[in-house]
């Protein structure tokens, strides 16, 4: 298992995917970027990182016995794996479909995951994750960012952070690899943000509340809207607020 540290890069899940189409790869190849100048995160949002503050890493993982049905699994296990590690110093944890990782409703961790494909079959997934442990201080558009520094006021060693974060992420992929489904969907439910309460979202820029109900196999939000009516949404097609 290797690990690249590199000190700038636009992101990390860049320099994978790059690295990925130029050579091979092992599964397990962490690449962390001190300071990325264009973080991404889901839809097309934007991960702001304090340079030297935070982790902002990616893994490449080969989920090549996933099927293409079930590669929604990746991202459950990669979000538990995070809620792992917040959980030793912090309580009140919940996962945000689809994988912001929060503390008390503030977010201090997001997931990118993208694939690659052979035919159709992933031939590879880069998790790209930013995990707020020093930082103290953030955007005034990002009110609701927190850190583990925030939450603990206690000081955290980015190496000795990593070293545990990826250990608790591999166990629970070491899950997916045993296709222990079970487990994952009963700790993932668990942890479901809002889970059974009325929220709101937006889909094409109307807002609209439901009552979330769970997630589907293929990852899709299951919602029952006020009306009664259930139907399941993608996390291209809405956005919870």
């Amino acid at each position: 298992m290797e690990t690249i540290k590199i000190k700038e890069a636009n992101s990390s899940n860049s320099v994978a995917l790059e690295m990925l189409d130029k050579q091979s790869v092992d599964e397990g190849t962490i690449i962390v970027v001190e300071n990325q100048t264009s973080g991404r995160g889901q839809n097309e949002n934007k991960w702001y990182s304090e340079p030297s503050k935070n982790l902002t890493f990616s893994i490449i993982f080969k989920p090549t016995f996933l099927k293409p049905e079930n590669q929604f699994y990746l991202s459950k296990v990669i979000s538990l794996g995070v809620v792992d590690y917040v959980g030793l110093f912090c309580s009140n944890i919940a996962i945000k479909w689809p994988n912001d990782i929060c503390i008390e409703n503030k977010k201090v961790a997001g997931i990118l995951i993208e694939n690659t494909w052979l035919g159709q079959k992933i031939n590879a997934s880069v998790v790209g994750i930013g995990i707020n442990l020093n930082q103290e201080k953030f955007p005034a558009d990002l009110p609701n960012a927190i850190s583990l520094k925030i939450m603990t006021q206690i000081p955290f060693n980015l190496d000795e952070s990593l070293k545990l974060l990826t250990n608790l992420i591999f166990t629970r992929y070491t899950l997916l690899k045993l296709n222990d489904f079970k487990l994952i969907d009963k700790d993932y439910d668990a942890l479901l943000y809002r889970k059974a309460k009325e929220s709101s979202f937006t889909k094409n820029g109307e807002m609209f509340k439901a009552t979330i109900l769970g997630v589907e196999t293929n990852g899709h939000l299951r919602l029952k809207h006020s009306d009664g009516r259930i139907a399941n949404y993608g996390m291209h097609e809405i956005r919870m607020i």
